[in-house]
């Protein structure tokens, strides 16, 4: 395995889905359930690339983003994934993250060449 993503969702079967995609592309995958378990792992393990649910059950992306950005501990990029259209502006203009994704199976499918394009 080369590079590590992780996966913040509160949703058992995206963590599942997005493992099978991305070690099909020769990433290593560490899940979090929510928004404080994701900020501990991505503290511990240093991924190279976040995806992250922008709803999630104790927090949100938002939350996510400022606890990182706190004393720059956010050195990597930030793909924000989510059903709800209306969360791509405040993805940008708020969490200031790297790339919003529309949940869906056609997105899901791209998301390893985006994460690649995010990481060249």
């Amino acid at each position: 395995m080369g590079r590590t993503l992780l996966v913040i969702d509160d949703d058992p079967a995206w963590h599942k889905l997005l493992r099978r995609i991305f070690e099909a592309s020769g990433f290593l995958v560490r899940t979090a359930s929510g928004f404080r378990e994701g900020v501990l792992m991505a503290e511990r393990h240093k991924p190279d690339c976040i995806v992250l649910d922008f709803h999630l059950k104790d927090g949100d992306a938002l939350d996510v983003c400022a606890a990182l950005r706190e004393d720059g501990r956010l050195k990597y990029p930030v793909i924000i994934f989510s059903s709800d259209p209306c969360a791509e502006i405040v993805t940008y203009a708020e969490c200031r993250a790297d790339f919003f994704v529309l949940k869906g199976s056609h997105a899901m499918m791209e998301l390893p060449a985006i994460v690649e394009r995010m990481l060249a």
